[in-house]
């Protein structure tokens, strides 16, 4: 999974306002939707070509690119989207541009109004992390909607409402490009660390563009001095070739690291992919990058909840052991009275101790007494002590075993959730962690809701069917629904993992058709492991136990390589 602050600079979207424009100028608006709450996607038809421009606002992924993924409607549109397309549909990109020296790309649009009037319009994206937003305007730069609205604030002095002008926010830096000003940080340059220097002295780069400007400009970024005017004018020359990137032989587009989009050819790392196009690199990384953020954002409550579950199940565990170390004194206690009554005839009102040998170590013993209770109150009081204990201990060794049985099952949820795709429905999750009372359930309208598992994995494998569970309620409703008692059932030993299933229509299985079932049971591990198997009339539910928690005898044990085989897989 993505863990990247997704960012771009100004020479990047500047590069991608440029080649955009160049696509898309004469293009007209065939479609416009709203997938997420915070995504529009445009498409164009434009030199017989159908092409799809994303425009997305999310904090994770902010982006405005081409692309060739491909998102499900919401069945009905949006205010935001119903907007765009009555002003936008059948309109014409004019420009491309950057707007304002800023991470901001404006698109400006030749519409039509309902009057047949010729009119203008903008929709301009913010590319700029948590604050990134779409805001919609007309030609005088009035803004008709955006996608989230901010109003005025003591520490915000970018508005975004419906009716004021839009302006991009303040900078309290000059643009890089600006050259006077670039020379006037260069020129304040005492000597020390001068890639932090330009970096905080101007605006629309990055750690990573400063970086390759400075290897370029051949100037170390760790000065002892002030700069000559020769470094600095190799620094401004290429500060210049990156403002006009598109028209540089430099122009190179090329992801680095797996979590940066440059617009030129990046020396600074071996992990370096090239692209015909910024769009394709854009789409290749962001499109990746902006699954991963919704579905960690989509997780995001299930995850909570199990962590917090497994918290209060460890801390539960820990009080139950606490308890039966308390109880461990119970035998002591039940001696002491034992003991009482054996010397009953030693003891006198108002002693408070009783020495005396102890006949099952042979050592003398010293035992308190309550000089108010008589002798044999005191031996009743030690065994009430140990019948208190002993019923203590018979219950939390029970509550013991449950709450293990709970860590390992909130675990395996936690393992669950961890596989899960961008495609993957949260759903048998979440009625999962409803039975443990660790999330609410859902209300719903109408019939109660089903509790049918999804459809599980499902393999052709030697000539025979072989089934995997998903997640917990699967395997429970493979286990004990799906299966017969001749099927042959699979589990990793002493791990968390899918319940599979090979239909044996009463036919022995082969050597093949085990083996690689006991790959896919072993596919969640990292290296080769054990993997039980037996026929399914020797799997029983655990006493007690949560969905998916079995017992079983009579097994055999092979080791498997982890292997999904999703090359054998039944798509259906």
């Amino acid at each position: 999974m993505y863990n990247i602050r997704m960012s771009s600079d100004c020479i990047a979207l500047g590069a991608l306002a440029t080649e955009l424009d160049s696509a898309l100028k004469g293009a007209r608006t065939d479609k416009i939707v709203q997938p997420e709450a915070d995504e529009i996607r445009l498409f164009f038809r434009a030199a017989g070509k159908n092409l799809c421009l994303v425009v997305s606002c999310n904090a994770g992924a902010p982006r405005m690119h081409l692309t060739t993924s491909k998102k499900q409607n919401p069945v009905g549109a949006p205010a935001f989207c119903m907007l765009l397309r009555k002003y936008l549909s059948s309109s014409v990109a004019e420009k491309v541009f950057l707007f304002e020296k800023d991470r901001i790309i404006g698109i400006k649009f030749s519409a039509r109004t309902e009057m047949k009037d010729n009119a203008v319009f903008y929709l301009f994206t913010e590319i700029m992390n948590r604050y990134s937003n779409i805001v919609f305007t007309d030609e005088n730069f009035v803004i008709l909607d955006a996608v989230k609205h901010l109003p005025p604030e003591d520490n915000n002095s970018h508005i975004v409402l419906r009716g004021v002008k839009y302006r991009a926010p303040q900078q309290n830096k000059p643009f890089y490009g600006d050259e006077d000003s670039l020379r006037a940080v260069l020129d304040r340059f005492g000597g020390g660390d001068l890639h932090r220097a330009v970096l905080g002295g101007v605006s629309g780069l990055t750690g990573v563009s400063v970086g390759e400007l400075l290897r370029i400009a051949a100037v170390s970024a760790d000065c002892e001095k002030p700069l000559s005017e020769a470094e600095k004018t190799r620094i401004i020359a290429v500060a210049r070739e990156f403002a006009h990137i598109t028209e540089s032989p430099r122009y190179s587009p090329c992801i680095a690291d797996g979590k940066d989009v440059l617009p030129f050819p990046y020396s600074n790392s071996a992990n370096v992919q090239s692209y015909p196009t910024i769009c394709e690199a854009y789409d290749a990384l962001y499109t990746a990058a902006d699954a991963a953020v919704r579905l960690k954002a989509r997780l995001k409550p299930v995850s909570t909840a199990v962590k917090r579950l497994i918290s209060r199940t460890e801390k539960n565990i820990a009080i139950d052991r606490d308890r039966l170390a308390e109880c461990e004194r119970m035998e002591e206690y039940r001696i002491k009275g034992e003991l009482i009554v054996s010397n009953i005839y030693r003891i006198s009102k108002g002693d408070t101790v009783l020495v005396c040998d102890n006949y099952y170590t042979g050592e003398k013993t010293e035992i308190a007494l309550d000089e108010r209770l008589s002798p044999s109150k005191n031996s009743a009081a030690y065994y009430a002590k140990y019948a208190k204990l002993k019923r203590t201990r018979e219950f939390t060794e029970k509550k013991l075993q449950d709450d293990l049985a709970l860590l390992s099952y909130a675990r395996s949820i936690e393992e669950e959730i961890a596989a899960l795709t961008p495609e993957s429905s949260t759903a048998p999750i979440e009625r999962e962690l409803e039975r443990l009372g660790a999330i609410k359930a859902k209300a719903v309208k109408g019939k109660v809701r089903a509790e049918k598992a999804e459809p599980p994995c499902e393999y052709e494998i030697d000539g025979f069917r072989v089934l995997a569970g998903k997640n917990n309620l699967q395997n429970d409703e493979l286990t004990f629904r799906t299966a017969t008692g001749s099927d042959v059932w699979l589990h990793t030993k002493n791990r968390h993992g899918a319940h599979v299933i090979i239909i044996t229509h009463g036919k022995k299985p082969s050597e093949t058709a085990i083996l690689t079932a006991a790959e896919i049971a072993a596919s969640g591990a990292g290296a080769p492991v054990e993997v039980d198997y037996t026929e399914r009339r020797f799997v029983k539910r655990r006493p007690g136990g949560h969905p998916g928690q079995v017992i079983y005898t009579d097994f055999r044990t092979v080791v498997a390589k982890p292997d999904a085989h999703s090359e054998l897989r039944t798509l259906k």
